[in-house]
């Protein structure tokens, strides 16, 4: 899905610059995301989660002109809203041009414009569970619940539908072929949830390692993140014929894109000092090469920091990779598609952990 809207943008560029078509999905402007909106914005956006420090009530939603490489203000959901984001926030999507946020400890899914206006949230989650994770489908938001649940909700209005028991302690999903995905967390856990997204009444579980955590997919592959017996992290390829998992790499952070799989790898002897290295999986080849980046500053490699986010932004490309040392406010460094260094920039608040564009 992320391929073939990145080549959709990359076409739809090249045309322009001949002046042949518009590749808009309406010929007519469509203004109604500013609506309610006290900041101006650009139609180009993005927007950028951090996820806080736990129980400190300090998650934040940063606005920033991805032309421009500017932050427009700290928090655009307090600005627009007159509200703190919560405790927190664990994961957000666009759908449809409007951003669906989860804030794990404050209970809370969100659904605003693209603006950062609010539009919608939904609250009870007493019996599921704090919510984790989500992903979207034909208008239809499926979110992991701590509970053990996947819970599916309308898209428009948050009203929840329909749950299903999964395992223990869910935490990222994934739809691929008609089908979720997700992950079951914990010492004690080493499952994968698998429900038929049609039918949508039970799950199939299967075992695959200790402690999963982390999954996505693109272009048909499918790589799960987990901690070995020694809280180190490492990526897995899954096998959807033989439900399998191939380890593949050590690495702390992923992204996957097309047939590649971009990862970073910080490690620490103490916890305090990291040392961080970057490669690429390709999943046709079943070959790990390094990931060149050049002109990096020094704190991208060595230092306090670890890499927390690596996210693209599928209109030109480039990354960008948040670091954070847990207490102080990250930063996001911007590396552009063939790897050279662009800028850094701040982002609003402490550990980045998800990214979203918008025009």
């Amino acid at each position: 899905m992320k391929t073939s809207k990145m080549l959709l943008s990359v076409l739809c560029g090249l045309v322009l610059s001949f002046g042949f078509f518009s590749c808009s999905d309406d010929d007519s402007e469509d203004w109604s995301w500013k609506e309610g909106s006290k900041v101006e914005l650009p139609r180009y956006r993005a927007f950028v989660l951090t996820e806080g420090t736990f129980k400190h009530n300090n998650s934040h939603l940063t606005f920033l002109d991805p032309a421009q490489d500017t932050i427009y203000t700290r928090d655009i959901y307090e600005a627009q809203n007159g509200i703190k984001l919560g405790d927190t926030a664990n994961d957000m999507i666009e759908h449809d041009g409007d951003i669906y946020i989860v804030v794990n400890v404050s209970k809370v899914l969100l659904r605003l414009n693209g603006s950062g206006v609010e539009l919608a949230r939904y609250t009870d989650f007493a019996t599921l569970g704090e919510p984790r994770n989500l992903v979207e489908e034909d208008g239809k938001l499926y979110v992991t619940c701590y509970g053990g649940y996947v819970a599916r909700f309308d898209a428009k209005t948050l009203k929840p539908e329909k749950s299903v028991k999964v395992g223990n302690t869910p935490e990222q999903i994934i739809e691929h072929n008609g089908k979720l995905y997700c992950v079951n967390s914990g010492v004690a856990s080493n499952t994968l949830s698998i429900i038929d997204i049609n039918k949508f009444d039970k799950a199939e579980s299967v075992e695959i390692m200790s402690n999963p955590f982390g999954i996505q997919e693109d272009n048909g592959h499918i790589y799960i993140m987990a901690y070995d017996a020694n809280y180190k992290r490492y990526i897995s390829l899954y096998n959807e014929r033989t439900k399998t998992c191939t380890k593949i790499a050590d690495a702390g952070n992923m992204y996957a894109d097309g047939d590649n799989l971009y990862m970073a790898n910080s490690t620490s002897p103490d916890y305090i000092n990291y040392q961080t290295n970057y490669s690429i999986y390709n999943a046709k080849t079943g070959q790990t090469k390094e990931w060149k980046m050049t002109n990096l500053p020094a704190v991208m490699t060595q230092g306090t920091n670890t890499v927390y986010m690596i996210e693209r932004n599928e209109y030109d490309g480039s990354f960008y990779i948040g670091l954070t040392n847990y207490f102080e406010d990250s930063k996001l460094y911007h590396i552009a598609a063939d790897g050279k260094y662009i800028s850094s920039v701040p982002a609003g608040g402490i550990s980045p952990n998800s990214m979203i564009f918008i025009r």
